[in-house]
């Protein structure tokens, strides 16, 4: 299996009408965000500790993105599918430990995403991995005995369920940064990786409908500064309708840069913009 370390900074590439390529960059802490977004809204209510574990489940990365090491071979930030394994390790215990002070579930679920992911990949049997494996089922068992000693009213099927709900809003997420269609010929910055694969089977259980975008240029420098989505869904698995979601990003030309300075010079803020509707 493609290995599923890779995690950081979301990376898009896109060309919008006449213009030369540009680079779309994507907190992964504002895509949990979103992530959290989507279940606080979601037809089966979860507690506020286990939204809150969604909507941070990626806070680890906060610092890394703040000064975000260069791909030398392109000369831009990391994407997720890019990250090396010894960096991602480090900010999944950040991650965990932001989740951990929701409460002992919001740290089991957390820490139980990134071990699925690790476990899942073709890392796994690698020392590092071994080791860090090893470390948090010791204390996910300590996390989910906690949680269920004092929550007796709680089943533990409620558990497992908000670890599925991890992976389902934060693959939702992730579709919606990484594959909603700007066209028609908008191709998945995912392509053929285990990730996407992971995230077409689980997706199967919603039918996306053809999303209408729209392309909002400034009136002073005829540049592009936001991309908002009408999102078809089918079945809406939300309680409101339209639901809003927002992240605000940074563009910069296509380019080989030498640091993240430079890079930055060149780059503008640039809004996303998905309102989630049901599917007529």
């Amino acid at each position: 299996m493609e290995n599923l370390l890779k995690l950081a900074m979301i990376r898009r590439e896109l060309k919008l009408t006449d213009s030369e390529p540009i680079w779309l960059f994507m907190s992964q802490v504002d895509h949990a965000r979103v992530s959290g977004e989507i279940v606080a809204q979601w037809k089966e209510p979860f507690t506020p500790d286990v939204v809150e574990a969604i909507a941070h489940h990626d806070d680890g990365w906060a610092e890394w993105e703040a000064a975000p090491k260069l791909n030398p071979e392109i000369g831009a930030p990391y994407s997720f599918l890019e990250m090396p394994i010894s960096d991602a390790l480090v900010v999944w215990d950040g991650s965990i430990a932001a989740a951990r002070a929701y409460g002992p579930l919001a740290g089991w679920i957390v820490a139980g995403h990134f071990y699925n992911l690790l476990a899942d990949s073709d890392r796994a049997n690698e020392p590092a991995a071994v080791a860090w494996l090893t470390a948090k089922r010791k204390v996910r068992t300590a996390w989910l005995d906690e949680w269920a000693r004092n929550e007796k009213p709680q089943s533990l099927d409620y558990a497992k369920r908000s670890q599925q709900m991890l992976l389902t809003a934060d693959l939702f997420s992730l579709w919606l940064c990484c594959d909603c269609p700007v066209e028609e010929s908008t191709t998945s910055i995912l392509k053929d990786s285990a990730m996407k694969l992971r995230t077409d089977a689980l997706m199967k259980q919603f039918h996306f409908g053809s999303p209408e975008c729209t392309i909002r240029e400034s009136l002073t420098n005829h540049r592009v500064e936001g991309l908002s989505w009408l999102v078809p869904v089918e079945p809406l698995p939300c309680r409101v309708s339209p639901l809003p979601l927002t992240i605000n990003a940074k563009a910069a030309p296509v380019s080989r840069y030498k640091s993240w300075q430079e890079l930055q010079a060149a780059s503008w803020s640039f809004e996303l913009i998905w309102s989630l509707i049901p599917e007529v």
